[in-house]
């Protein structure tokens, strides 16, 4: 692994050498470098610019996770498989229902970013914790250059590989992507090339929580150990080609240069062809099945080899007319059209000795209507609406309809803004909760779809860093796993109801930055969620100033805490990869201190900390998730390295 990690490091250097000796000239009226990140909306029309990644602020949490929400269920390794607390982070399209606990680790259509550059960039991420024999690892890097003003290639590569503190916890996930853009004033164009190889360990969680404190964590026995050596794996590769043409609308800058003004744009239509194509598979080995971990073995004894594969080809057209983006009165006006081919394959028992399960797979198709309206009104008010209708195939009758207002207040510091958001869902079953065989689960059903409402707003304030939200969800026929981790479908209603405040504090070089997250289900037989969830880190905030260097070097030192209030979390199921249901096992009610200290220098940033340093002050019922405890005491550093001119 170490070898591989610098094979991987030496050549992106060696790339980045390369370039800078044969960049591309600059434009002649260019007086400076621009380098802008960015990604594509959900429907693919609009492109979003996302600041790079060089604060020092909160770099000691270097997690993927985090860029979606402070609050998960995990199983104590970094890098298996976790469930969102905030249930309205959690996934409902059931495309992706065989890598949904395993989805932000690996690179897919929904976390492209792309690269325009006018310099090679290039980025290398490194993390360890933990002693040599049970250290935590993981390598990042990014590589982006222009070719010309318009095209630019790049790739992307994150491994995380963690031993884990206990027994059969490993974890060894790998994604990597090739992409490209073209930029031009008519004509743009965007392709990704993805393979993920994840692996994970299954030791079924500890034996006995009550040991905990007898044992080093390698020796604490676990359900799932040396016989088993059981392993799930996810294969998965994916592929995105975007294709857009834009007529009239007069001729436009596409690259930032501040000696030019962007003409404005008048009347235009765009028209559009997407194609995405992923295949993936979920492999769940065991080599001791019938050891008694598993109450049945539907195919045999001896060894588990469980198979479950899926593929989809989506082919879009759309066409987008807007009324120019410089206008006062912007409308915009999108209609589009889907066709997906699907093909699932799984093993099925036969419950016969004399006849061997065997492979079967099922072809599928869909087709869908796409809608898209949007108004703004100067640069404070807009509105925009989104549907999605199948008509036709495996997911007839499945819509959804999206929408949100946004006001702005203001302008400069203290500049706000208030969105009010929306939605309606109809949703059938993902194909895996009507079918699944294996040699431990078996099921067939014949689901209804599930009905959502959902409504909330926001508010940020940008200014006295303060942000704010709350959501409501209706939900009928909701699906969910049960005790007995099978499928199954709520007959009735749910409510949820959530309500998040992050508000960030500053007084002389002190720093004190709150998330809280409250939420309340109706129904807490099916639907577990804490009451409270918060993150606290209170931090000295100092910037050193050396006049003789003129260099100046940014540092924060201080502290966090994690808590959330005891619920029924969710067990997890090895055979399956699924989280589900169960009501005699409480976790939480067990704050988790961690102590930091971040360093930035010019654009290279550090970071060193101990997490859970409070291990064995306070007992040791320190569970994430039913009979996996999280890490003890570890220590963890990291360096993020950003180079470009």
């Amino acid at each position: 692994m170490k070898r591989e990690l610098i094979y991987i490091t030496l050549l992106s250097v060696s790339l980045n050498a390369f370039a800078q000796e044969g960049k591309i000239p600059e434009k002649a009226d260019s007086v400076t470098h621009s380098t802008r990140q960015y990604k594509l909306d959900n429907a693919y029309t609009e492109i979003n610019y996302v600041p790079l990644d060089t604060v020092v602020d909160t770099f000691h949490r270097h997690e993927k996770t985090e860029d979606i929400s402070p609050f998960f269920q995990g199983l104590g390794n970094y890098g298996l498989p976790y469930m969102e607390i905030d249930f309205f982070d959690r996934p409902v399209d059931p495309e992706y229902f065989i890598y949904r606990n395993l989805r932000y680790f690996m690179h897919h259509a929904g976390n492209k970013l792309y690269i325009d550059t006018q310099v090679p960039f290039t980025e290398l991420k490194w993390t360890f914790g933990g002693e040599r024999q049970l250290a935590e690892q993981t390598l990042g890097i990014r590589h982006a250059q222009n070719v010309n003003p318009f095209f630019n290639i790049g790739l992307d590569l994150d491994v995380i590989y963690s031993l884990g503190q206990y027994i059969y916890q490993k974890s060894d996930n790998r994604a990597f992507t090739l992409h490209a853009s073209y930029l031009g004033n008519k004509y743009k164009a965007f392709a990704s090339w993805s393979l993920n190889n994840l692996k994970a360990y299954e030791n079924g969680g500890i034996a006995d929580p009550q040991v905990l404190d007898q044992y080093e964590t390698r020796d604490v026995p676990v359900n799932l150990g040396g016989l088993n050596e059981a392993i799930s794996r996810i294969k998965n590769m994916n592929f995105q080609v975007i294709q857009k043409y834009t007529v009239g609308g007069g001729k436009k800058n596409t690259i930032s240069d501040s000696t030019q003004n962007e003409k404005k744009a008048g009347l235009s239509g765009t028209f559009s062809h997407i194609l995405e194509y992923e295949k993936g598979r979920r492999i769940y080995e065991d080599n001791a099945p019938g050891i008694g971990f598993y109450d049945t073995v539907f195919i045999s004894q001896s060894s588990t080899y469980d198979s479950l594969y899926a593929r989809v080809l989506k082919n879009t057209l759309r066409f987008d007319f807007n009324t120019g983006e410089k206008a006062k009165f912007q409308l915009g006006i999108g209609i589009g059209a889907v066709n997906e081919q699907n093909i699932f394959a799984q093993i099925v028992p036969t419950h016969e000795e004399e006849i061997p399960a065997d492979s079967v797979s099922w072809k599928e198709s869909s087709n869908a209507l796409l809608g898209t309206l949007f108004n703004r009104i100067g640069e404070k008010f807009g509105w925009r609406a989104d549907g999605k209708l199948y008509f036709t195939g495996l997911r007839a009758g499945d819509f959804e309809l999206k929408g949100n207002i946004s006001k702005r207040f203001n302008e400069g510091e203290k500049r706000s803004e208030l969105v009010a958001r929306g939605s309606v869902l109809n949703t059938g079953p993902a194909w895996w909760m009507n079918s699944w065989g294996s040699n431990h689960y078996e099921w067939s059903n014949d689901f209804s779809s599930e009905f959502r409402i959902n409504v909330g707003g926001s508010f940020h304030y940008p200014a006295v860093k303060l942000g704010a939200g709350i959501d409501y969800a209706l939900i009928t026929n909701m699906f969910y796993f049960s005790k007995e981790a099978i499928p199954e479908q709520h007959d009735g209603v749910i409510s949820v109801l959530s309500a998040r405040l992050n508000k960030n504090f500053s007084f002389w070089k002190l720093r004190f930055d709150n998330s809280i997250l409250f939420q309340k289900s109706s129904n807490n037989d099916i639907l577990h969620l804490p009451l409270l969830c918060a993150r606290s880190a209170f931090y000295f905030n100092y910037e050193f100033y050396f006049r003789i260097t003129g260099g100046r070097l940014q540092t924060q030192l201080g502290f966090e805490a994690e808590y959330n209030t005891a619920y029924n979390s969710y067990s997890y199921m090895p055979a399956t990869g699924i989280f589900y249901v169960q009501n005699e096992i409480k976790t939480g009610n067990y704050p988790v201190l961690n102590v930091f200290a971040n360093i930035k220098l010019k654009r290279t940033r550090i970071f060193v900390g101990v997490d859970h340093v409070n291990y064995g002050l306070m007992g040791y019922d320190y569970f994430i998730s039913p009979y996996y405890p999280m890490n003890i005491r570890t220590f963890k550093y990291g360096i993020a390295w950003t180079f470009y001119n």
